[in-house]
């Protein structure tokens, strides 16, 4: 686990109080707020954060709906690959069928 200073440390731009406000506002959610709460996740969060606002421009009102954004893809990406998963575990001419199936439906065939 991280501390706040080991993510203001390894995050330019980033201090202690912008930190604490990200969490307050649950751009950041540690699994523990104590001095060694934070994840690496939780570091590449506010990277991304401090990228969005200082090296892209985007306003803070405008964070919460491009991180939410962000987590539907992440979200999708992992739904998809649990499929991927799944379909490996067909057996061959099954996953010939899924696999023409949908080329069909990329083709405009069926819906």
């Amino acid at each position: 686990m991280l501390s706040e200073r080991d993510i203001v440390a390894r995050v330019q731009r980033l201090t202690v109080t912008r930190l604490r406000v990200w969490v307050a506002q649950g751009w950041i959610k540690p699994a523990d707020t104590t001095a060694q709460g934070f994840s690496e996740a939780d570091l590449a969060r506010a990277a991304l954060i401090t990228n969005l606002e200082d090296e892209l421009g985007f306003a803070e009102e405008d964070v919460p709906v491009l991180l939410n954004l962000i987590d539907q893809i992440h979200g999708l990406r992992s739904e998809l690959m649990g499929l991927l998963d799944v379909l490996d575990e067909l057996p061959p001419e099954m996953r010939a069928t899924v696999r023409m199936r949908i080329t069909s439906r990329r083709e405009g065939g069926e819906r």
